[in-house]
């Protein structure tokens, strides 16, 4: 005979006996219906939140934040799908979760609510932290003596240690842009642990000038040098004042490395200018160079991941990425001559 298992029994068993943090929620996000994992979690009962909401057990921001995510999901129709979030658990842990939100729909196809998963996710993210920070220490190790080697090339190239055969000097060339390659790579990986590790910049007061854009300049001194590029460092109206700016030393510096080795690769013989302006409650800084412009279809899809073609297609991504960590915001734009601008702003 065959046997008709009611599917709200099958829907309690799961309930009951599933690790993850499962619920149902209606219209107006109370719960009808959760986990027994996700009760204890909120150190509540199953048949106790029923009929509650998420304001009735956690604090009001993270509720405000579930609610409007809640609401979306319900007036778009649209899935949450696989959102990796950190929360603090009532016992005061931090906790990783995989968060996803679908339509809740009757027979007739109508949403009446949601039905939620969380995955408890913290051990995985530990682990992913982990291998991160190996990779950042090992590009990071590796990328001072690829630069030292690379500059030491191109001072054979240059002649620096006595002439040197044709052919030779064509096989250096090679290797020199190969390791260029590499060392742009492994940055950009470095630029990616950092910004995957940090969610808020630790800030200090900087000398925009004698902090950031001098020391990068001196790291591509010999590629300005080949390609007789001139450099205007005077900041716009402030050539010999103390330019102060609150930021992350660290970020900033992957952001003007970044700009500063497209600039000196899309401006050869050309000129690279840098700009400040005080704009009152944010800074707006710009790096200009001489260059083609960049067509204007292209102005917002730069700043998209993989969207060059060369290296990782990481760089100008992780730029305005680690600009809007700060609170400010990065864009494109071509100047009054019809050369590559790209500006960013910085707050107070």
């Amino acid at each position: 005979m065959e046997k008709i298992i009611n599917e709200n029994v099958l829907i309690q068993s799961l309930l009951q006996c599933t690790p993850d943090f499962m619920y149902f929620k209606d219209v107006n996000c109370r719960y009808v219906a959760v986990s027994n994992s996700y009760a204890t979690q909120l150190n509540s009962t199953a048949f106790d939140m029923v009929d509650k909401t998420d304001f009735d057990f956690m604090p009001v921001e993270l509720a405000d934040k579930l609610f409007l995510e809640d609401k979306k999901v319900i007036q778009t129709g649209e899935a949450l799908v696989d959102k990796l979030e950190k929360r603090k658990c009532p016992r005061g842990s931090d906790m990783w979760l995989s968060v996803t939100k679908v339509p809740w729909k009757n027979a007739a196809g109508e949403i009446v609510g949601i039905i939620g998963v969380c995955r408890e996710m913290t051990e995985r993210a530990e682990r992913e932290k982990h291998i991160l920070d190996m990779l950042s220490i090992a590009t990071h190790d590796m990328r001072g003596p690829l630069i030292s080697i690379g500059s030491m090339i191109k001072l054979l190239i240059r002649g620096a240690f006595g002439s040197i055969d044709e052919s030779v000097k064509v096989t250096l060339l090679d290797i020199s842009g190969r390791l260029g390659r590499l060392e742009k790579l492994m940055g950009e990986y470095l630029c990616k642990s950092s910004l995957m590790n940090v969610k808020t910049p630790d800030k200090e007061f900087l000398d925009l000038r004698q902090d950031i854009i001098d020391p990068i300049l001196e790291e591509f001194l010999s590629e300005i040098e080949e390609n007789n590029i001139r450099i205007d460092n005077r900041l716009g109206a402030i050539p010999g004042n103390k330019v102060i700016i609150q930021a992350n030393a660290k970020w900033i510096r992957i952001v003007y490395r970044n700009l500063i080795r497209n600039a000196i690769k899309y401006a050869a013989s050309g000129q690279i200018a840098f700009g400040f302006e005080d704009k009152g409650d944010h800074y707006q800084l710009n790096v200009y160079n001489s260059g083609p412009p960049v067509h204007p279809d292209k102005w917002t899809t730069i700043f998209e991941k993989f969207e060059s073609s060369d290296s990782t297609g990481l760089g100008l991504a992780i730029c305005r990425n680690l600009i809007q960590k700060h609170g400010g915001n990065m864009w494109y734009e071509n100047t009054w001559d019809d050369h590559p601008n790209f500006i960013f702003t910085i707050p107070k």
